[in-house]
């Protein structure tokens, strides 16, 4: 309680942030993050946040310079001065149309997508959760072809104009649709969400509140996610065949 009271107060002499500049680099992220941003400003209606998609360029390096408050990010730069709140693990799986052929089999290696079409955002491949921590490991190298659309991603693998790998909580819907079925990466490729923030900043009264507020909604609505409040420090992906840390 006493730590709680000490925030309180240190906030109510600290200049009120007004604004929250925030990017993604997680595209698949919009989908929950818009109802989570109405839900937070019902509680904050004073703050102005502005949205900008990181499709275009590397939002860390802005945060770092002070032209974002906040960035939405699965890749932790070691001692860049920001601080990486965790908001919840998630599952990413192979998403293919079903009467594909490795729609048959229950756990997909690296191997099986040598010959394969994969579809992915238009990001470098480094960045890719499936490239470093499942393909690059092995040495297979699929063709990849990219698509700058949810949506259009998810028709594409459904016509079997390639293969694709998503956070599992993306498709449920249209699997649940049988438009689509999802296979296990290995023994399970598992990624966590982080809030990225300059250090010192987590402990803004907004700040501090709109991650709290956006990690609740997401645990609360999302499937298939798993709660990540507690800090780690070294990778924040696992590699195929651990389980999540928690």
């Amino acid at each position: 309680v006493l730590p709680q009271i000490s925030r309180a107060l240190q906030a109510c002499n600290e200049p009120q942030q007004t604004r929250l500049r925030i990017a993604i680099e997680c595209h698949s992220c919009i989908q929950w993050l818009t109802p989570a941003l109405e839900n937070f400003r019902a509680s904050w209606p004073q703050v102005e946040m502005d949205f900008t998609s990181g499709v275009t360029f590397d939002p860390q390096p802005a945060l770092q310079q002070g032209e974002l408050d906040l960035v939405m990010t699965s890749d932790i730069l070691p001692r860049s001065g920001l601080h990486y709140s965790p908001m919840f693990d998630f599952e990413v799986r192979l998403v293919l149309a079903p009467d594909h052929p490795l729609a048959s089999k229950t756990q997909i290696t690296p191997e099986d997508l040598a010959s394969e079409t994969l579809l992915i955002y238009p990001v470098q491949r480094s960045r890719l959760d499936v490239w470093r921590h499942f393909l690059q490991p092995a040495g297979t190298s699929p063709l990849l072809k990219s698509v700058d659309n949810t949506l259009l991603l998810i028709q594409m693998v459904a016509a079997r104009m390639g293969i694709a790998a998503l956070p599992h909580w993306v498709v449920e819907s249209v699997e649940r649709q049988g438009l689509v079925v999802t296979k296990t990466l290995g023994d399970g490729l598992w990624s966590r969400l982080y809030a990225a923030v300059r250090d010192g900043d987590q402990r803004q009264a907004v700040t501090e509140a709109f991650i709290r507020s956006t990690r609740d909604h997401a645990c609360d609505h999302l499937p298939f996610v798993r709660s990540a409040e507690r800090p780690i420090f070294d990778a924040p992906t696992a590699k195929p065949g651990s389980q999540p840390r928690l």
